[in-house]
């Protein structure tokens, strides 16, 4: 019979052992147990740029969105960016780039019947305003009569406004763009998309008259009602007092639209904008925007600068 030293079977079991458990192999070993444990537990983090993991974008009720750095014109986030969508008041983007452009700031507009019959105006009938301060109404309140009556003054007629914005949604290459009036009012050929709303929003962003505008909170004009007083135009976007380094742009709501808003903000020197359209209602607007630049700036700090432009 054969039996074993367990002294020599103890000496072999040690000698191997010594062979595999080298301080080399405890570190291979470490690292495998925090890679394992990196994959088990749960975390929010999924974009990758460079060597540098982001944060996933938030999750936005709205039904199309884009997020373009603006001095660079990269593309941030997107999310059914070329989707046709009802565009609401962010058309007054367009209406106000050209009656800068084409129109005459300090001409007085009198507004037309047709202009005051239209829906969401406080403007009537024969009301007298300087063009710069129907402009003024029109970003800030979203004065829809104001935007027709604007159109009437610039292009002659408003069919004949409305082919100058078409015209100029074709020269800044907004591809998905048709507008039939001045104010955004629903129509079925009246639609954009987020990356053509972003498109002519940055292109306004670069006159300084409308950033000024969009900046404001409010301005103080001339009452078109009680000549010789002051009338307080207040901004219908709430982002400009709730989130800091706003600086604009401009809102927009139709129950067919849903909520609308293109927003735009700076921190550390890098300037962002936003575009939401159809979002939930007309609260989830500013929520989904800001969510969205908040992303964006934590990208930005991050490195996520290399990026297609829009």
């Amino acid at each position: 019979m054969f039996f074993l030293n367990s002294t020599k079977v103890a000496d072999v079991l040690e000698s191997r052992f010594d062979r595999l458990v080298t301080p080399f192999s405890l570190v291979r070993l470490m690292a495998l147990f925090v890679c394992v444990c990196a994959l088990l537990i749960p975390n929010d983090y999924g974009v990758v740029a460079g060597e540098r993991i982001l944060p996933n974008p938030p999750a936005v009720t709205a039904e199309s969105a884009i997020l373009v750095d603006l001095q660079t014109g990269g593309i941030i986030y997107g999310k059914n960016a070329d989707v046709r969508q009802y565009p609401a008041s962010t058309t007054k983007v367009m209406t106000a780039v050209l009656a800068l452009e084409e129109g005459d700031n300090n001409r007085t507009v009198v507004v037309s019947p047709y202009a005051a019959w239209v829906e969401c105006t406080g403007l009537w009938a024969g009301h007298a305003m300087r063009e710069f301060d129907m402009i003024e109404l029109m970003l800030l309140e979203s004065d829809n009569g104001a935007a027709t009556a604007l159109g009437e003054a610039v292009g002659g007629s408003e069919s004949a406004f409305v082919a100058m914005m078409n015209a100029k949604a074709r020269e800044l290459g907004m591809k998905d763009t048709h507008f039939e009036n001045c104010n955004g009012m629903p129509d079925a050929n009246h639609y954009s998309t987020a990356r053509d709303i972003a498109k002519v929003s940055a292109y306004a962003m670069k006159n300084e008259l409308f950033r000024r505008i969009v900046a404001s909170e409010r301005i103080i004009m001339p009452d078109w009602q009680n000549p010789g007083n002051t009338y307080e135009a207040e901004n219908t976007n709430e982002l400009l007092e709730s989130y800091p380094g706003c600086i604009g742009v401009k809102t927009g709501f139709t129950n067919a639209a849903g909520g609308c808003l293109v927003s735009a903000a700076r921190r550390n020197g890098r300037e962002l904008l936003c575009v939401v359209l159809k979002s939930s209602d007309m609260d989830t607007r500013f929520s989904d925007s800001a969510a969205l630049l908040d992303y964006g700036f934590l990208c930005a700090e991050n490195g996520l600068a290399e990026l297609p432009k829009n």
